[in-house]
């Protein structure tokens, strides 16, 4: 039976048969996902018999994995502000590369509980891609035409028109203008003053690349951070302190060579320098996260078909995987690390 015949589209009914359907998660109960600790990981996680991904999370250290989602495809977590949510894309079915989609954005509690829809359902349109603002008020997200087959495009991240929503799925509002088909990948800066993304360009062409652009978080017109002719710039990643945004750079060729690169630039767009060269078999990569403490970075890295999770120690140039992988059918990929919610007084 198909996704669309079990939920409805109205909101309500959609929340019911997910709250029916919750057996489908491995809820866990002993409460140690619960409070924001900055101690956790979150990432898209490939499994056997799963033929895309599920939500997982471990300590930083690499311990304790645990798989939050499952007979769900599921990708992009994200954290919300106080470590005690995860917002999610839920893919309704798998197709080829170059397809996108009817995925929604979702959300759940961090232990796999209380899961309900954001988006709502709309017939050929793709929402994903999920990031929370600071204050955990608001959820920036992508959303574009599912029906996307004939784009031949250098990368399956999924792109259209930024837009915002209130956290609980109300009042939704478009933050790109103009060009509003071409954004990927949002991240919010730490004061919530401005949301950074991924803009493509003739991305159905060999010519074609992706940059780094800036808007404002109450929309307006783009600014761009980056201008590399070729490239593919992705998975932007503010610091802790708002100063510096992390990103990776590659060519469309990059999933057979396995050549990327960790970049940091300044706010402002100076002060580019290069962090890490390393191998990435991957489309494209789909995130980065810096540490809570701004000390390290969690990112992407791996052998031919075996995409791992490691962790970047940005003074030492330590890279230490988390994750391991033996074929395709392991990979983990899009880590975010869980933000240290302030002390409650």
């Amino acid at each position: 039976m198909s996704r669309r015949a079990l939920i409805a589209i109205s909101a309500g009914t959609a929340l019911a048969a997910i709250a029916i359907s919750l057996g489908a998660y491995v809820v866990l109960a002993d409460g140690s996902l619960s409070r924001g600790t900055g101690d956790f990981i979150a990432y898209s996680c490939k499994e056997r018999k799963n033929v895309w991904y599920a939500v997982c999370v471990m300590k930083v250290d690499g311990s304790e994995k645990r798989r939050l989602t499952d007979r769900l495809t599921t990708t992009d977590p994200a954290w919300s502000p106080d470590g005690r949510q995860i917002a999610f894309t839920r893919n309704e079915d798998v197709g080829e590369s170059t397809t996108f989609t009817d995925d929604d954005v979702f959300v759940m509690d961090a232990d796999g509980g209380n899961v309900r829809q954001l988006t709502p359902e709309l017939d050929g349109s793709s929402s994903s891609q999920p990031a929370w603002s600071p204050d955990g008020q608001r959820i920036a997200y992508v959303r574009g035409s599912s029906r996307a087959s004939a784009v031949v495009a250098l990368t399956p991240l999924a792109f259209g028109e930024l837009l915002v929503v209130d956290a609980d799925g109300r009042e939704p509002s478009r933050l790109t203008s103009p060009e509003p088909d071409t954004a990927a990948a949002p991240a919010w800066s730490p004061d919530g003053r401005e949301v950074v993304f991924v803009r493509g360009r003739d991305l159905n062409k060999p010519s074609g690349d992706m940059d780094l652009f800036i808007v404002n978080a109450a929309g307006g017109t783009p600014r761009a951070l980056t201008r590399t002719p070729f490239s593919l710039e992705t998975a932007p990643a503010w610091s802790s302190d708002g100063t510096r945004i992390a990103f990776v750079r590659s060519r469309s060729n990059s999933p057979f060579t396995g050549t990327a690169a960790l970049f940091v630039i300044n706010r402002d767009g100076s002060g580019e320098s290069l962090m890490l060269n390393h191998k990435l078999y991957s489309e494209t990569s789909y995130g980065l996260s810096w540490s809570p403490d701004g000390r390290t970075i969690a990112l992407e890295t791996g052998e031919l078909d075996c995409t791992v999770v490691a962790t970047f120690q940005v003074a030492t140039e330590h890279l230490r995987r988390l994750t391991s992988c033996t074929g395709a059918s392991r990979a983990s990929v899009g880590p975010s690390w869980q933000p240290r919610a302030a002390e409650e007084d």
